[in-house]
């Protein structure tokens, strides 16, 4: 896969430091905590691959991560309207956080309130990393700005960066495993946040035995009383990178055992634990992105060949089709019995993705303040908007959740006395 990417006429500047990105992309990431997996644990992973991202994959990144970061990028991005809009000091938090944590801890997930929360996770790819947040340029993408990662990172406040541990720290100034800074995964800053840059669908179990591994050997964890949650997102560079290469029919049918096994391995190892699993965007919405400039089409092609090259545009509407099956799949491994047979655990399917529409700007073109340098991943304001929507889900009942997202903050949906609690599919009627 890796060849046919690379020879694109298109990936000119960008290739040389997007190769270390790529190299692990063929058939599974591999990550540097993958080191720390057993050989059975491994099964399929070349030692090659893993002695490389000892060696050099790491290191690379790391030191992509200093050359590339600007001081001023921040203010930049604020200038070039990239981030949220600004919140006055005096600001309230759109919600009253009376009574938000219940007096005694529940013993029952349908009964959770948003205060309850002690524990946060978050399992995906480079959008869960944050990546692109405030970049400027097309090299600044590459930097992970975890700690302001929509489902992961907790940096700063709701004020300065609305990510949904900024939101659930308002009910419980206590919670913990939040990411912060710019850390990599393989970083004591990335704390709970596992998320890998280029991560694909098939790796969700990996991510999800290294998170797991990582809360049960954390000193703070209160491993049966504290309630955790885990917010999981993953597909992009599976539809991106996969679909033209692989077998569909194969691709669907392991993305459905490593989701149910991922799902099983924290029902049975993480007592007390809500997942927020959130559906897979179509990426028919990229296909659409207009007003784009130049170098956001030319880098495009290379980070989404099976939709956005000429050479795939006839099996476009098929790829369409498989990404919709993925969302399928979705559904029903979420609504499995096995996974609503204990009081303790519960997966809250998240929609805000299903129908997703991108704002459009005052001349009728895509937004782009929404998205990052590569008009791929989203900048600081798209991370915001989609943390807004993510905690609007959560509080909406199954059957009624939103399947799109609104601006920031213009919409919040609180836990009142009637309702106070997270919805699952038990507490919805």
């Amino acid at each position: 896969m890796l060849h046919r990417v690379m020879t694109l006429d298109t990936f000119t500047t960008l290739c040389c430091i997007m190769i270390p990105v790529v190299i692990v992309q063929s058939n599974s990431l591999v990550p540097a905590w993958m080191n720390r997996f057993t050989d059975d644990e491994m099964t399929g992973v070349p030692k090659h691959i893993l002695e490389l991202q000892d060696k050099h994959f790491y290191p690379v990144r790391r030191t992509l991560q200093v050359l590339l970061k600007s001081s001023n990028r921040r203010s930049f991005a604020e200038i070039n309207q990239k981030t949220q809009t600004r919140v006055f000091h005096s600001t309230n938090f759109p919600c009253t956080t009376n009574s938000t944590r219940s007096l005694i801890r529940p013993s029952s997930v349908h009964q959770l309130r948003p205060g309850d929360i002690d524990i946060i996770g978050s399992i995906g790819d480079s959008l869960s990393v944050g990546l692109g947040s405030f970049s400027n340029s097309i090299y600044e993408v590459l930097i992970e700005s975890r700690g302001v990662s929509w489902t992961g990172g907790g940096e700063g406040t709701w004020k300065q960066y609305l990510t949904l541990p900024n939101i659930i720290k308002m009910f419980n100034p206590k919670l913990f495993g939040y990411a912060y800074g710019d850390a990599l995964a393989e970083e004591r800053g990335s704390q709970f946040n596992v998320a890998e840059t280029g991560a694909l669908s098939v790796d969700i179990f990996f991510m999800t035995k290294e998170l797991v591994k990582r809360i049960k050997n954390d000193k703070r964890v209160n491993l049966n009383d504290d309630w955790k949650l885990i917010t999981i997102m993953l597909g992009p560079n599976t539809f991106c990178l996969q679909l033209c290469y692989e077998d569909n029919i194969k691709l669907l049918k392991t993305y459905k055992e490593k989701l149910y096994n991922s799902f099983l391995y924290i029902k049975n190892n993480l007592p007390r634990t809500m997942i927020n699993f959130v559906m897979s965007i179509n990426l028919n919405v990229i296909i659409n992105f207009t007003g784009k400039p130049l170098s956001c089409q030319i880098i495009n092609r290379g980070e989404c060949p099976c939709l956005l090259t000429l050479q795939y545009k006839n099996k476009q509407q098929d790829y369409i089709n498989v990404m919709e099956q993925f969302k399928m799949i979705e559904k029903e491994v979420t609504e499995m019995e096995v996974f609503r047979s204990t009081e303790d655990f519960v997966i809250n399917l998240q929609t805000f993705t299903k129908n997703i529409m991108f704002p459009l700007n005052k001349f009728n073109k895509t937004d782009l303040t929404y998205l990052s340098a590569d008009c791929f991943h989203l900048s600081q304001k798209g991370y915001a908007r989609a943390a807004n929507a993510l905690w609007n889900n959560m509080m909406q009942p199954v059957g009624k959740k939103s399947v799109n997202w609104s601006k920031e903050l213009d919409g919040f949906i609180c836990p009142t006395d009637e309702w106070p609690y997270i919805r699952t599919w038990k507490n919805s009627n």
